[in-house]
């Protein structure tokens, strides 16, 4: 199958979207496909010069093709110009496209090409609301891919055609180190806990600040973050034993996940922020869930009803709520005291990832499905 891939991350980039569609491009090659992906040319000095393949730590199972987005007012419309353009001159050779991009698969559904959309929210601009209910109400389409089943619940009550037969819940993934990390039996001589991922608001980086506070005997990291949050926390009186690390290539993420005894997933239960700005507590699946599950190291997670859509208290992570620091301070502390339960709860949700979460199980998740590529 001829597969082309609408992005709108920016490649290469620290935004987990640019990990997600270099992650799926790779695993849909590995199924046999031939896949172009087009996204954002980052043009920052810091971009020029890196493979971008090496930089994700995915191999170059596809083709990507990135276009230029002025970095002004207006160039949106530019880079949208230039992706209806491109899908323009693939008309005659391309057998479906699959797009996270709303106005790149407009421009799909205009000229006739069979598409699948990924809906990871729901716009607020009533531009995009109206783009959207043109787009799912196409004849062109051939797919609605859901990241959680809340926001499919969500899409259908706000009005959307979400089509019964041909909709599939997709949550991320990821995928396990090639050599798969050793059981954590024994702690650091000073326990590790760690956060990875960006600094938004909702992230939880308040709770982690004052959690770290409340466990003096434990080194604390956090991994990742825009170097203007990480200027910004660094500003403030924080913890002595309480590590800002900046930013890491997701290549090199497993080293820093195996440093860790316990890992912290405190999103906060209402206006967690992407990228974008736009809350997505309702639907959030993210990708440090899986990654942490990868990891095989026990975790700690905010109680939000879309993410026990894949945890269960005690078996694949300890819960707790959002805003409850003395909660969080326990069940971190049950971790490091109980290492039975930690190690039960890490290899529990490492043999589900495996066996459900991996990029190559979301792919054949989808295409299966949806019955694309047979």
């Amino acid at each position: 199958m001829n597969l082309l891939y609408l992005s709108l991350a920016y490649v290469p980039s620290r935004r987990a979207a640019s990990v997600h569609v270099m992650s799926m491009c790779s695993a849909l090659g590995r199924a046999g496909h031939a896949v172009e992906l087009v996204a954002k040319r980052m043009d920052e000095p810091s971009a020029k010069g890196l493979d971008d393949f090496a930089f994700y730590g995915v191999p170059p199972t596809f083709e990507l093709t990135k276009l230029a987005r002025p970095p002004r007012r207006g160039g949106g419309l530019v880079f949208a110009g230039l992706m209806a353009r491109h899908l323009a001159r693939r008309r005659k050779t391309v057998d479906i496209v699959y797009s996270r991009d709303l106005l790149g698969t407009l421009a799909a559904a205009t000229l006739g090409m069979p598409f699948v959309f990924e809906a990871h929210g729901i716009p607020t601009q009533p531009s995009y609301r109206a783009i959207l209910r043109r787009v799912l109400a196409s004849r062109s389409l051939r797919g609605l891919v859901s990241i959680s089943d809340a926001l499919r619940r969500d899409l259908a009550d706000d009005g959307f055609h979400v089509p019964a037969n041909a909709t599939v819940i997709a949550p991320d993934a990821a995928n396990p180190p090639a050599r798969e990390p050793a059981p954590p039996n024994g702690l650091h001589a000073r326990p590790r806990v760690g956060y990875v991922g960006n600094l938004y608001e909702g992230r939880g980086v308040e709770l982690i600040i004052e959690l770290a506070a409340r466990l003096p005997h434990c080194d604390v990291e956090i991994v990742g973050g825009r170097e203007s949050d990480l200027a910004r926390w660094r500003a403030k009186e924080l913890p002595a034993n309480l590590t800002l690390a900046g930013f890491v290539p997701p290549s090199q993420l497993g080293e820093r996940y195996a440093s860790f005894d316990v890992l912290l997933m405190p999103y906060a239960s209402t206006n967690v922020r992407a990228a974008s700005g736009s809350d997505i507590s309702r639907w959030i699946s993210p990708m440090k869930l899986f990654e942490y599950m990868a990891a095989k190291r026990p975790m700690v997670s905010s109680d939000l009803p879309v993410l026990r859509e894949v945890l269960v208290d005690g078996e694949n992570a300890l819960i707790a709520p959002s805003a409850d620091v003395s909660a969080w301070q326990k069940a971190v502390q049950r971790l490091l005291d109980d290492r039975p339960l930690a190690a039960k709860i890490a290899n529990t949700a490492y043999a589900q990832l495996v066996r459900e979460h991996t990029w190559d199980a979301r792919v054949q998740r989808i295409l299966g499905g949806l019955a694309l590529g047979a």
